[in-house]
């Protein structure tokens, strides 16, 4: 239990601000017996459980109040009135940050995916849209480097922006499928997983022809497609450029370069898999021992690996994920 939870002498705990206030007209206890001094009418705008909920409780209320003073008893005074108590499933930890959503006060912070769980599925329940949204752009962070995990959660429940998010995260990570997978896996269907790892496969596909060939960029006066000596000093195969209707050898040391992106892009097809500086200074360090390469290698090799990650992201973002 957190410590901004205060302990009464009754074994009931306390919630700490904003949920001590107590002019509060309900009281939500959680299932680890702390309570939480709150504004229904806060609730009812929030979730549409909470206002049929407290609406019944009305109607209910006045029918009593009607019967009361159809057969008054006037040897009693009225009771004093004190909040509702109402008991939720939920504890503490997860009522607390589902409730800093609601209120007009900062959000929780969400430095863990296992909070996130039952903050969602407690959002998902009460169908507050305001939590789900939050929740959903804080489980979208996450996506980046636990992009199963987050896949998962999303699919389940219907979150169909998150899982897209999720699946072109999964993109950037080297997936080995007798690796084992992260439980959240377990609470969706086999279907599910199924299209994450079509999509995947549809990635990797849209960008074989880019690993075994030319043919996608444009001819603008690349060095390494003009060398004479370096294209006639190493075994390269013959690649005709997307304008040009002539087959030449690229460069050897440019052949070496480019093999080494395509095998990165192989197991993860996606740009981010060519942000990675020593692409390119490799190939320049090779181009050093050619006298015509050298001046031009390292401007040409920047302006070739932003061309490539620009057709690599286009070609990605064609690519469809099937939610269902």
């Amino acid at each position: 239990m957190s410590s901004q939870f205060l302990q009464r002498r009754d074994g009931e705990s306390q919630a700490g601000s904003p949920f001590n206030n107590p002019t509060a007209d309900l009281i939500l206890r959680t299932s680890d017996n702390v309570a939480f001094l709150v504004r229904a009418g806060i609730l009812a705008e929030t979730s549409p459980v909470f206002h049929d909920m407290f609406a019944l409780s009305k109607q209910t209320s006045a029918e009593d109040s009607r019967e009361a003073k159809a057969t008054p008893d006037t040897t009693s005074s009225p009771p004093a009135s004190s909040p509702e108590v109402l008991e939720v499933p939920e504890n503490s930890d997860t009522l607390d940050a589902l409730l800093r959503i609601c209120y007009p006060i900062s959000n929780p912070a969400f430095h863990d995916l296992e909070l996130v769980k039952p903050v969602l599925v407690a959002a998902h329940k009460y169908q507050m849209d305001i939590v789900l949204e939050t929740v959903g752009t804080r489980l979208t962070e996450f996506a980046r480097e636990m992009p199963l995990r987050a896949y998962a959660i999303a699919i389940r429940y219907d979150m169909d922006a998150v899982a897209r998010n999720a699946a072109r995260h999964f993109l950037r990570h080297e997936w080995d499928p007798a690796g084992g997978h992260p439980a959240e896996l377990d609470g969706i269907n086999g279907g599910a997983y199924h299209r994450l790892l079509a999509y995947r496969r549809k990635c990797v596909n849209a960008l074989l022809d880019m690993c075994t060939g030319l043919g996608w960029l444009s001819d603008s006066g690349w060095k390494f497609m003009q060398c004479e000596s370096c294209r006639r000093d190493t075994p390269t195969p013959l690649c005709r450029l997307r304008d040009s209707d002539v087959e030449k050898k690229p460069a050897g040391w440019f052949w070496q370069y480019y093999k080494r992106m395509a095998a990165r892009l192989e197991h993860t097809p996606c740009e981010e898999a060519l942000d990675d500086v020593l692409l390119v200074a490799q190939p320049v360090r090779a181009a050093n021992d050619c006298s015509t390469c050298r001046a031009a290698a390292f401007e040409q090799m920047l302006r070739f690996m932003l061309k490539m990650k620009r057709e690599v992201g286009r070609r990605v973002s064609e690519v469809t994920l099937e939610i269902r």
